[in-house]
């Protein structure tokens, strides 16, 4: 049997803040690694090696979506879809299964154009906007974070100033209106239930789905699940390995997309329905087993073992909330109390518990490869920002220990102390 000590001691050297993929709670590893060589529903068979269709892989693929269900409080009506291919595919997936959709349903011809609005909030809202847009929908701009901030996003207006446009009576709505709830690259995040921040959900007309990727700060909070048609969320950030996504879709949204073709709908691959892989329970082909069940162990994790107390009545996913805050309230201290030496490049408002990002001395860059360099010398790996945009950026997911954050607030301040 393999001795992990050694690399035991590396992990507890090491402070992971990278972007994603992302660290994982060390307990699942370690059980993941022996339930690679034999896994105790099936001893003498590792979970990488037996059948997606045995009991044995069942009892784990139950169990997630049990857990994942009381973690979020599902409501019965949706569906949890464990699919393949990340949010990119996701960009495509949700447009073209509402598209279906929204064709069936307003029983379209080809010559009708359908239209769906997008709050471009950073990066990965963009780029969802212009796949939407390749694949033949109109996508409308909302917001246009980037024109906003003076061409970079850095900044979410409050709803009342969303470009929505006023419909008339007969008029035909959008298919669904689409945002990003927490953009990596930019640090930018959207509020939790009840902030001043939340996404606008009162100013949407309610028969209009709303979409949001989640991908970045899934499990770090309490949603409502019931406020969506579809979530959907890339594992690699706080729940597992690269390889599975999350799309928890409401059942009156699944649609058969080969009907949809009449309506001028375009064919679909089977692999992207999400009616397809509704029905046949996610296993429509052979699913990332081996990512499953490393996502079932975290899930499990979250709820026996949370980072912070569960108050009373509180929703399951409070502690999560409570420890993303005090996380992140460490940079942002750290930050704001250097008098502009180091800049975080989100406004105060929106600025984001999973991923601080921000510059040093009005974007030194020879300061900022020191800091990283030091910050690597010290164990703290992958602060570097986005090769887009550049600077730095602690992505400071679940996984991330309080002690760990500690210690980057601890060299922001003495290097600050050097350089200033």
């Amino acid at each position: 049997m393999a001795d992990f000590t050694k690399q035991i001691e590396q992990r507890a050297q090491t402070i992971n803040m990278n972007a994603g993929p992302s660290p994982l709670p060390q307990d699942a590893l370690l059980t993941a690694a022996a339930s690679l060589l034999s896994f105790q529903g099936s001893p003498g068979m590792g979970i990488a090696e037996i059948s997606h269709r045995s009991k044995a892989f069942a009892d784990v693929f139950n169990e997630a979506n049990a857990d994942l269900r009381s973690l979020l409080e599902i409501p019965d009506n949706y569906k949890v879809l464990w699919m393949q291919g990340g949010g990119l595919t996701q960009f495509a997936a949700t447009v073209l299964n509402l598209n279906a959709w929204y064709r069936t349903k307003h029983q379209l011809s080809a010559a009708d154009q359908v239209e769906g609005w997008y709050a471009v909030t950073g990066s990965w809202s963009k780029k969802a906007a212009d796949e939407a847009t390749r694949l033949g929908v109109k996508a409308r701009k909302v917001v246009d974070g980037k024109k906003l901030g003076g061409g970079k996003f850095r900044s979410i207006p409050p709803g009342r100033e969303w470009d929505l446009p006023q419909l008339e009576e007969n008029q035909r709505k959008p298919a669904f209106v689409y945002y990003c709830d927490n953009e990596t690259v930019d640090g930018v995040e959207f509020g939790g239930q009840g902030s001043d921040t939340e996404f606008p959900f009162s100013q949407i007309d309610p028969e209009v789905p709303i979409v949001c990727d989640m991908s970045s700060n899934f499990l770090s909070r309490p949603v409502d699940v019931s406020k969506y048609g579809i979530i959907y969320a890339g594992a690699q950030k706080n729940l597992g390995p690269a390889g599975v996504t999350i799309v928890i879709v409401r059942e009156d949204l699944l649609v058969n997309v080969d009907e949809a073709v009449q309506y001028g709908s375009a064919p679909i691959p089977s692999m992207l329905s999400y009616k397809v892989m509704a029905d046949d329970n996610s296993l429509f082909n052979t699913p990332p087993t081996f990512a499953i069940y490393v996502c079932s162990l975290v899930l499990r994790s979250l709820l026996e073992s949370p980072p912070l107390p569960l108050a009373a009545s509180a929703a399951p996913l409070s502690p999560l909330s409570d420890f993303a805050d005090k996380k992140s309230a460490l940079l942002y201290t750290a930050i704001d109390e250097s008098a502009g030496f180091y800049a975080g490049t989100a406004d105060k408002g929106v600025r984001s518990r999973m991923n601080v990002t921000f510059r040093i001395n009005g974007g030194d860059e020879d300061l900022e490869k020191d800091f990283i360099k030091q910050a690597s010398d010290l164990g703290i790996k992958g602060v570097n920002g986005h090769r887009s945009v550049g600077g730095l950026r602690a992505s400071i997911y679940n996984a991330v220990s309080l002690e760990g954050v500690q210690r980057l607030a601890d060299l922001m301040r003495t290097f600050r102390e050097k350089h200033a």
